[in-house]
């Protein structure tokens, strides 16, 4: 037996046998989840969530390594780094491609570099579960770099980045309305999809900023699943506990909103497409919780109104609390003649008046809010249940929501959060003059190429 299947094999045994005598830590929750939270002695927060029944268990490894951590001059780095961490080969590990992961992970992953966190999440049976956090283990002690290793990586980023931007016009939407809202200049926007910055990178610097981003002190560990036959405090520690770990990276990383228009003359396109990009509050003003409430019946209201999308759209409404909290995506039909952007504000304003004349009950409210508790901690609707145990991909969502809320703002914050979104008392229409106002909102109009 090869001697990694040794250890794996070795490590199962221990964490089986463990389970018999291991002391109750976790909590019972009303749904009849365990939900349990520690800390490594290197740093490393894990949170799991024991779901009885379910067909498989979701790992997600977050790390505070996202594009708002990267140096002028290196756009992209984010993306680069979360790359090699991912795919590259590590040990006795080797590295893999996005094709081969349909094969080895066939229940669902994801790599997901962000602004503030990177997110990996791997989807797997409970017996490949300790394999998955051995490779996981594996990646975070040292990826192997070499210069074709790193060339190999700058390439596919590259792509990835020319697709978002240049590419789909549906993506182009999302993508290029986030960084003018961001403040990205047309200039800026062409450089970041280039990464020139990046080309001059050598093995010895890469490993470094590897070694102070993708260590166990700037991370958290997540895992959803049937967890019953193992105890994950000694797997867990036996796999992750001896990497070496160092101080966090501050949880500072700031979305500056900045008003923003743009018609661009875009080849491919039979009829203009466009978004209203629009900020909300602070996350960590109390108004928030309510706005997130709130959005979530706008968006109803607005699909319905504005009707399903001809492609490339894929939505009217797009909006996420634990990626993006400080913007929501509107993408309003658009007159064929359209060149004008403001023309897409014009439409979302008219329609915000007819979603904000509508009678949204106290019953609707409570049903939105009841719909989302979940993604902040509280126990999971039984649909909800009945989908995980039926569909184990779907698990990557709470996975990836529980390492996110362990690193950015943290348990305590989030329950606060929990706290104002049980207090909800404002009506769904309550933020809709600041969704209106011209300083709230960048434009992006597509129009076809003559």
């Amino acid at each position: 037996m090869p001697h990694s299947h040794r250890v794996l094999a070795a490590l199962l045994l221990m964490a089986a046998f463990t389970a018999l005598a291991a002391p109750a830590r976790a909590t019972l929750l009303a749904d009849s989840t365990v939900a349990d939270a520690w800390r490594l002695e290197n740093g490393l927060e894990v949170r799991t969530r024991n779901i009885p029944g379910a067909k498989g268990v979701s790992v997600t490894l977050a790390f505070r390594a996202g594009s708002g951590y990267e140096p002028a001059g290196q756009e992209g780095l984010s993306e680069f780094l979360a790359e090699l961490e991912f795919m590259g080969a590590a040990g006795d590990v080797p590295e893999r491609t996005r094709a081969e992961m349909a094969s080895l992970r066939p229940l669902g992953w994801e790599s997901r570099p962000g602004t503030r966190l990177v997110r990996f999440t791997e989807i797997a049976s409970v017996a490949q579960l300790p394999g998955v956090l051995q490779q996981f283990a594996a990646r975070v002690a040292g990826v192997t770099l070499t210069d074709a290793a790193l060339k190999q990586a700058l390439a596919q980023v590259r792509r990835d980045a020319g697709a978002r931007l240049f590419g789909d016009p549906g993506d182009v939407l999302y993508w290029r309305a986030s960084a003018l809202a961001r403040g990205l200049s047309d200039e800026q926007i062409v450089r970041h999809a280039g990464m020139p910055g990046l080309s001059r990178l050598t093995p010895q610097e890469v490993g470094a900023r590897l070694r102070t981003w993708y260590q166990p002190g700037n991370a958290s560990l997540a895992l959803v699943g049937d967890l019953s036959s193992l105890d994950m405090h000694a797997l867990v520690g036996a796999l992750f506990g001896k990497l070496p770990g160092d101080t966090a990276l501050p949880d500072t990383v700031e979305v500056r909103f900045h008003s923003n228009k743009r018609t661009v003359s875009w080849k491919g396109l039979s009829a203009p497409v466009g978004v209203v990009v629009t900020s909300g509050p602070a996350l960590t003003d109390s108004l928030h919780a309510p706005f997130f409430v709130g959005m979530l019946v706008t968006g109803a209201g607005v699909n319905t109104s504005w009707g399903k999308p001809a492609p490339p759209l894929a939505a009217r409404f797009q909006y996420s609390l634990l990626d993006e909290p400080e913007l929501v995506r509107f993408y309003p039909p658009v007159r064929a003649d359209a060149i004008d952007p403001d023309l897409l504000a014009g439409a979302l304003y008219e329609q915000l008046q007819v979603v904000g004349g509508q009678m949204v009950t106290a019953p609707i409210l409570s049903h939105m809010r009841m719909s989302v508790r979940w993604l902040l901690g509280a126990e999971l609707p039984r649909e909800v249940l009945r989908q995980f145990r039926a569909e184990p991909g779907a698990m990557g969502t709470l996975s990836s929501g529980m390492a996110t809320r362990a690193l950015w703002m943290g348990d305590a914050f989030w329950k606060g959060y929990l706290g104002h979104l049980d207090a909800l008392s404002l009506g769904h229409s309550f933020f809709y003059d600041r969704l209106a106002e011209a300083k709230n909102q960048t434009l992006l109009l597509l129009t076809p190429a003559p």
